[in-house]
C-alpha cells in the first residue's frame, strides 16, 4: 500500500525483563565564469531537435529544476509536420535553419549558454535530415562557420545524430512502412571495416555500397531511387559533422552524439560511428540514443556550471547488464550504455559506500521464470533506498520483457515522488539518457543550493510526472492502447491521424476524457493519487517538501500520432519542509512497570520493514519513569522546522531582541517572505500595522494575483506600492470601502478589521472556515464591544486560535491597532491552518 506522510504509526515492541520477564507493546567554484552561480537565474538559449514533448517539455523541466530560465524561437520555427498535416509559416513541413540562425545571433546579446540542435539548423529537424540528399553543403557551411564564431565568446553544446539505418521515416514525404523495413535491412548487412589509418569520408562513402568481403551488395531495383537517396543523405550527414569537427579545431564546443537506430552488429554505421569517435577525441561522446540528446546536452551544461563531479552507483536487477543490449536498436550492453553516458557527462562511476546517489536498472531476465523475483528485489531495493533517504534514479531497460508489471506494483508499493527520476522510454538509450538527465540535474541544483525554490521544485515535479504519465500510465498502462482502438474504430490512422483541425479538437477532448475516466492498468488517476500529499526531494540534508494538488490538462499527441502524448502539468507546493532523514529523533516515552514489579534491566526493540525484530539502544530513568531513545528509522514520523544561524537571527532586527515573545514570529513571517522589516535593520514590532501594510502582505500571501484592469480605485489610494494590492482586494471583497467612500489605507488597522479580512481571504483561498476548538467571540468579557457586521469574521479567528485575548485573555480588544508583532504571530497561526 501507498505510503502517505503522517498516515501510521510504526510498531515498536518493548521487551522488558523483569522478575519473570514480561513483554508489553507500544505504539509509539564553478567552470563558466561570464554568468556567475550568484545569479538566480541564468538563461539558457535552446534549439531542440524538432517540437516533441522530449525534444521540448522535458528539457524545459530539466533546466528550470537546476534554477535555468530557457528561452527557445517560435515553434513555427522548429517543428515538423508529417504528410498531410498543416505546414509551417515557411511554407514547408520542417523547420527554418535562416531564422533559427538570426534568432541565435539575437540571443547572443543576452546569454552565452546554448544547446543547439545541428539537425535541427542544418536540416530543419530529425526527421528533413533523413530526407536530405543534396551534395553541395555551401549553405550549412556557412551556418557552422557561424557556430564556431559564436563559441568564441559562449558555451556551446552541440547535439547531432548518426544517420539511422533505416534513413526515412514512416509517413513523411511518402515513406511507408515498408520503405523502412526494406532499408533498415540494406543497411544493416555487414561492411567492410576500415582500419584507423584509413578512416575518411571518402573511404567510408565508397564503401557504402560493399558488404564485409569487398563485393557490392545487391538490392531490389524496386528499391534503386530509395537507396540511393539513403546513402547519400549518409554521404551529406557524415560530411556536416566531418566539417564542424575540423572547423572547431579549438575544441570550444562539447558534442552529444547519438546513434539514432543502431544496432551492436556491423552494419553501415559502424566506420562512420569509428570515424566520429576518433575524430572527436574527447570533445564529447558518441553514443546509441537520439531523443535524450537535448538532456543530455543540458546535464553536461548542468555539471560545467555548478562544477562538482557527481559520484554514482549503478545497482543492476536481471542478471543481464553485461551480455544484453536490451533491445535490438542499442549497439552496446545495458552496463556499457549505462557507463558511456555516465563518461559522456563526467560523472564517476562509483561503489555505493562513495556515491552520492544510486542509479537502479532492471534489465532482460536472465532466466524468465524469476521475472516476478527480479521485480521484488529490485522495489525492496527501491523502497530501501526511499527509506534512508537516498537520492535514486529509476530505469527499466527491458520493459517489453516484463509486461509492464514492474510499474504496477511500484505505483501500489512505492513512494514514487521520492526518486530523483525515472524512464523506460523508447530504446535502452533513451531511457537511460533521459533518467539520468532528470535525476542528475536536479541533484546538481540541489547540492549548490541552500535553499530549493518553489520554480525549481514545480519544475523537477512536473518532469517526474510527466515520466509517471507517459512512460507508466501512457506506454506500459494500457492508455495508448486504448488511443489506438479509439483511432481504429473511427477508422483513423494511428501513426497520423489528422483530418481537419475541427476533428484534431475533438480528438484531444476524447482522449482527455478517455484516459482520466477509463478504467486501465495504470491510470492516470492511479499516478495522481501516488504523488499527492507524499514527499519529494528538497534537500539533500534530509528536507522533503510536500506535493500538493496536481492537475492536468490539455491532452494532445504531437505529430498527430499516437507515438507519445503531451499535457500540461499543473502542481502546488504544500508550506511544509520535512527534516527527516539525516537528524535522528530524541524521543522521551513513559514506562511505569506493573504495581510490585522491580525494573532492574530494560531493552527497546522495534519491528523494521522486513517484520523482523530489531534492538534500539535506550536509557530507562527509574525515578522519573521515562524511555529515553533517539531515531532517525521512524519512516511515517517527520519534522517540520523553519530555523536560522543563531547570530543571523539575532542580528537581523535591532529591535526585535531574541528574548521577546515575538521574536519567533517575527522570524517566521520573514523567513517565510510574509512580512519585511520596515528598515535595513528594524522591523518595529510595536507599530501599528496599517490598512494598506495588511492588504498588500495578503496580496503577496496570494501569490501577486493579476488585479482586474480599469478598476476605480477611492480617491484616498495614492501610493503606487500597494495600488495593486488594493485592486485585487476590493475586487475580491476581501476590504470595502467606508461610509466616506474611503479605504483610510493609512489608518492603523484594528483587531475586529484583522479579523475580518483574514477571514475573507481565507475564503478567497477556499479554506475551511468552520469554528475551530478554541473559545469564540462569545467566551470574552468585551464581545459587544464588536462591530456587529464583524461579529462572524472575529468569531472564527478565535475559534481557530488566530487571535487570543488580551488583559489576561478576558478581553478582545477589537477596536485597539493591531501591532506589527501580534500582526506576525497572527499570520503565523493563520499559515498553520492551511
Amino acid at each position: 500500500m501507498k505510503k502517505r506522510v503522517l498516515s501510521l504509526l510504526l510498531c515498536i515492541t518493548m521487551l522488558l525483563t523483569m522478575g519473570q520477564g514480561a513483554a508489553i507493546s507500544a505504539w509509539a567554484e564553478t567552470n563558466i565564469s561570464k554568468e556567475t552561480k550568484a545569479e538566480t537565474e541564468p538563461i539558457l538559449a535552446y534549439v531542440p531537435l524538432d517540437n516533441r514533448p522530449v525534444n521540448v517539455d522535458r528539457v524545459i523541466y530539466e533546466a528550470e529544476s537546476a534554477g535555468f530560465q530557457v528561452m527557445m524561437p517560435n515553434e513555427d520555427l522548429y517543428a515538423t509536420r508529417l504528410d498531410g498535416q498543416p505546414l509551417n509559416s515557411n511554407g514547408t513541413a520542417y523547420g527554418d535553419s535562416e531564422k533559427l540562425l538570426e534568432w541565435l545571433v539575437e540571443m547572443d546579446k543576452k546569454t552565452d549558454y546554448f544547446v543547439i540542435s545541428l539537425d535541427q539548423l542544418l536540416s530543419g529537424g530529425l526527421v528533413n535530415s533523413r530526407t536530405l540528399y543534396n551534395s553541395q553543403y555551401y549553405d550549412e557551411y556557412k551556418i557552422i562557420n557561424k557556430l564556431v564564431e559564436l563559441s568564441q565568446s559562449n558555451h556551446i553544446y552541440i547535439v547531432d545524430t548518426v544517420t539511422r539505418l533505416a534513413s526515412c521515416t514512416v509517413g513523411y514525404q511518402g515513406a511507408t512502412l515498408e520503405t523502412y523495413n526494406y532499408l533498415r535491412q540494406y543497411n544493416l548487412n555487414p561492411r567492410y571495416v576500415i582500419g584507423s589509418k584509413d578512416l575518411t569520408v571518402k573511404n567510408i562513402i565508397s564503401d557504402y555500397t560493399k558488404d564485409e568481403k569487398g563485393r557490392r551488395i545487391t538490392y531490389d531495383s524496386k528499391y534503386a531511387k530509395e537507396v540511393n537517396n539513403s546513402l547519400k543523405t549518409r554521404e551529406r550527414k557524415l560530411s556536416l559533422i566531418d566539417y564542424i569537427l575540423s572547423m572547431d579545431s579549438a575544441g570550444n564546443m562539447k558534442y552529444f552524439i547519438g546513434i539514432d537506430d543502431s544496432n551492436p552488429q556491423n552494419t553501415i554505421q559502424t566506420n562512420e560511428v569509428n570515424f566520429i569517435k576518433k575524430k572527436l577525441g574527447d570533445r564529447g561522446l558518441i553514443y546509441s540514443g537520439a531523443d535524450e540528446l537535448g538532456m543530455m546536452a543540458v546535464l553536461n551544461l548542468m555539471i560545467d556550471y555548478y562544477g562538482y563531479n557527481v559520484n554514482a552507483a549503478a545497482i543492476y536487477f536481471g542478471n543481464t547488464e553485461s551480455s544484453g543490449s536490451g533491445s535490438v536498436y542499442d549497439m552496446e550492453t545495458v552496463k556499457e550504455n549505462v557507463e558511456n553516458h555516465l563518461k559522456s557527462i563526467g560523472v564517476n562511476l562509483v561503489e555505493k559506500d562513495k556515491a552520492d546517489m544510486e542509479i537502479v536498472v532492471l534489465t532482460s531476465p536472465s532466466t524468465a521464470i524469476l521475472n516476478s523475483k527480479y521485480i521484488s528485489k529490485m522495489i525492496d531495493y527501491i523502497n530501501s533506498n526511499i527509506s534512508k533517504g537516498i537520492p535514486t534514479i529509476v530505469i527499466n531497460s527491458a520493459p517489453s520483457a516484463y509486461g509492464g508489471n514492474l510499474e504496477y506494483r511500484m505505483i501500489r508499493e512505492c513512494e514514487m515522488s521520492m526518486l530523483l527520476a525515472y524512464s523506460s522510454w523508447g530504446t535502452v538509450g533513451n531511457s537511460i539518457g533521459l533518467a539520468l538527465c532528470n535525476g542528475i540535474s536536479r541533484y546538481l541544483y540541489l547540492h549548490s543550493r541552500d535553499n530549493s525554490s518553489d520554480k525549481a521544485d514545480i519544475a523537477f515535479l512536473k518532469g517526474l510526472i510527466f515520466s509517471y504519465e507517459k512512460d507508466i500510465s501512457y506506454i506500459r498502462g494500457g492508455g495508448k492502447t486504448l488511443f489506438n482502438d479509439y483511432l481504429t474504430s473511427k477508422g483513423w490512422s494511428t501513426s497520423n491521424f489528422y483530418q481537419s483541425d475541427e476533428q484534431v479538437k475533438t480528438i484531444n477532448t476524447d482522449l482527455e476524457n478517455m484516459l482520466k475516466t477509463s478504467e486501465y492498468n495504470v491510470t492516470v488517476n492511479d499516478i495522481i493519487d501516488n504523488l499527492t500529499d507524499c514527499r519529494y526531494f528538497k534537500g539533500l540534508g534530509g528536507e522533503c517538501g510536500i506535493i500538493g494538488k496536481i492537475n492536468l490538462d490539455n491532452y494532445s499527441a504531437p505529430f498527430f500520432r499516437t507515438y507519445e502524448i503531451r499535457f500540461d502539468i499543473g502542481v502546488k507546493l504544500s508550506d511544509i519542509t520535512l527534516k527527516g532523514f539525516k537528524d535522528s529523533m530524541t524521543i522521551n516515552m513513559p514506562y511505569t512497570p506493573s504495581q510490585g514489579e522491580l525494573t532492574y534491566s530494560f531493552d527497546l526493540y522495534y519491528l523494521d520493514q522486513a517484520g523482523k525484530l530489531q534492538k534500539m539502544p535506550c536509557t530507562y530513568d527509574k525515578d522519573t519513569g521515562m524511555v529515553r531513545f533517539a531515531t532517525n528509522l521512524l519512516p511515517n514520523f517527520f519534522t517540520n522546522t523553519l530555523s536560522m544561524e543563531a547570530n543571523k537571527a539575532a542580528s537581523l532586527f535591532a529591535d526585535v531582541p531574541v528574548n521577546t515573545w515575538y521574536f519567533d514570529y517575527v522570524m517566521y513571517v520573514y523567513e517565510k517572505g510574509i512580512m519585511n522589516g520596515t528598515g535595513s535593520s528594524t522591523f518595529q514590532p510595536k507599530a501599528p500595522m496599517t490598512r494598506a501594510m495588511m492588504v498588500y502582505t495578503l496580496y503577496k500571501m496570494a501569490d501577486t494575483p493579476e488585479a482586474p484592469s480599469g478598476y476605480e480605485l477611492p480617491e484616498d489610494v495614492q501610493a503606487d506600492w500597494y495600488k495593486s494590492a488594493m485592486k485585487w482586494a476590493l475586487s475580491n471583497g476581501i476590504i470595502s470601502i467606508n461610509t466616506n467612500k474611503k479605504i483610510a489605507p493609512n489608518e492603523p488597522i484594528t483587531r475586529e478589521q484583522l479579523a475580518d479580512m483574514l477571514w475573507k481571504y481565507a475564503k478567497y483561498k477556499e479554506m475551511d472556515v468552520e469554528k475551530g476548538k478554541y473559545p469564540g467571540i462569545y467566551e470574552y468579557a468585551d464581545v459587544f464591544a464588536i462591530s456587529p457586521e464583524l461579529r462572524e469574521g472575529f468569531d472564527w479567528a478565535c475559534s481557530n486560535g488566530i487571535i487570543t485575548g488580551t488583559v489576561n485573555g478576558t478581553k478582545l480588544s477589537p477596536n485597539t491597532a493591531a501591532t506589527r508583532g501580534e500582526v506576525a504571530a497572527m499570520l503565523k497561526r493563520f499559515a498553520e491552518l492551511q
